[in-house]
């Protein structure tokens, strides 16, 4: 079996080099021998067996450095979209999933997933926005992601949410002052509002299980 190669999607917008480290560990931890490379290459990234997108950031800008990069939008849609190569997105690499965000205005996104990037808009004016620190997620549907993870608590760092057309691609949620969906996916696709590579055992499991993930 030959090694298995990850592409970190390289597009200036924030925690790359800290969800690097994180994939190298949980490579580390894993069955599956392999390699994770910090890229914004298009081919390179058609080559992987499979991609992480991550970001930290405002939309607009997020998926406008991301389309500025000359042929990187049209090898994620091709990777993701026609390969079906298996992709996790991180916070906003979650939100650049959706058909469109709210975020200073309507921005469109890549439209892998149909839905909105919207404000979360808390219950309980005593939690502030952003909704920032550890918090609990309640798992609504079982993907091999969450196996063996016995505390289900990640680090967040957000002030707008996910809300997706088909409910069906929800996989889990979280409260804070309402519902939000802070994993969701379908397919080959899969994306966490919350920080993986900022959530100690739980996130290096969670990115252990994303790389042994076959779709």
């Amino acid at each position: 079996m030959k090694n298995m190669s990850i592409a970190v999607v390289d597009y200036d917008c924030g925690n790359i080099h800290s969800a690097t480290k994180a994939l190298e560990l949980a490579m580390s931890n894993s069955v599956i021998n392999g390699s994770v490379s910090l890229t914004k290459d298009p081919e390179k990234i058609l080559n992987s067996d499979k991609l992480v997108l991550p970001g930290v950031g405002a939309f607009g800008s997020c998926i406008q450095k991301l389309k500025s990069i000359d042929g990187l939008k049209e090898a994620l849609d091709e990777a993701v979209l026609k390969k079906a190569k298996p992709i996790l997105g991180i916070c906003i690499g979650l939100q650049l999933m959706a058909t469109s965000s709210f975020e200073g205005g309507k921005h469109k996104g890549l439209n892998w997933i149909e839905g909105d990037v919207i404000p979360l808009d808390p219950s309980d004016a005593k939690l502030k926005v952003p909704h920032m620190g550890w918090n609990n997620i309640v798992v609504k549907k079982n993907h091999p992601v969450f196996q063996d993870i016995k505390i289900n608590n990640y680090y967040f760092v957000h002030s707008y949410k996910f809300s997706p057309l088909d409910s069906k691609t929800i996989i889990s949620s979280t409260n804070y002052g309402e519902d939000f969906v802070s994993s969701l996916g379908r397919d080959n696709i899969l994306g966490t509002q919350f920080h993986p590579e900022k959530s100690q055992a739980a996130g290096v499991t969670l990115l252990k299980n994303f790389i042994e993930w076959s779709p």
